[in-house]
């Protein structure tokens, strides 16, 4: 299938949907099992089982999934869909702490594994231009991998209420965030605050 008709077809998902359907994969990736309706609910934080089992039936009926029998872990992704991985866009930050992507992304990005690679990958939209020599720019998606990070690393952290790209820098048993741009000043960070290293970089042309 040509990448122009893959896209076309990808296209025709809701923002919400997606996120149920990135949800159903990664929790497939993780466990090795698809997630229950129950399960589902939970995770999104619909009222009734009569939600999942409404979107379900539109994946199935557009394509993506389909349902092999009544039991409870019946879920299955057609192949089409491994041309793609739901790829959540981290929409803010609980104030100072670092949390998981998926509580508050606020659109899913649909982007092909051999870009991806593995692990727990977010994305997070750029703003401002200090890494812009880095090859960053304003409105860039950097992809995240949760994880260590390595001195050097181009990572993305929480700082305050924000999150932010920057270069880790080690120096003496400290940590600092150094940007690119060498009009900004270096950034001194505690190790927890520092959400996993950038692996790649998505942008979007208009």
């Amino acid at each position: 299938m040509e990448a122009r008709e893959r896209g076309k077809f990808m296209q025709k998902l809701s923002e919400r949907q997606k996120k149920v359907l990135a949800f159903i994969e990664e929790f497939i990736n993780r466990h090795g099992y698809s997630p229950t309706c129950e399960e589902i609910r939970e995770q999104f934080r619909f009222r009734s089982p009569n939600a999942v089992t409404c979107y379900l039936r539109c994946l199935e009926k557009k394509g993506y999934l389909f349902r092999k029998s009544r039991k409870a872990r019946a879920i299955s992704l057609k192949s089409i869909h491994s041309f793609f991985r739901g790829i959540p866009v981290l929409g803010k930050i609980a104030a100072g702490v670092p949390i998981l992507p998926e509580d508050f992304s606020e659109e899913t990005l649909l982007i092909s594994p051999e870009i991806t690679g593995g692990g727990e990958i977010f994305a997070l939209k750029v703003k401002g231009d200090s890494m812009e020599q880095a090859g960053i720019f304003d409105g860039d998606y950097v992809l995240v991998r949760r994880g260590g990070v390595e001195d050097g690393d181009i990572v993305a952290a929480v700082v305050g209420d924000e999150a932010t790209v920057k270069i880790l820098k080690k120096d003496a048993g400290n940590i600092f965030l150094v940007s690119a741009n060498p009009t900004y000043k270096p950034i001194r960070i505690k190790e927890r605050f520092i959400a996993g290293k950038v692996v790649g970089l998505f942008r979007k042309f208009s």
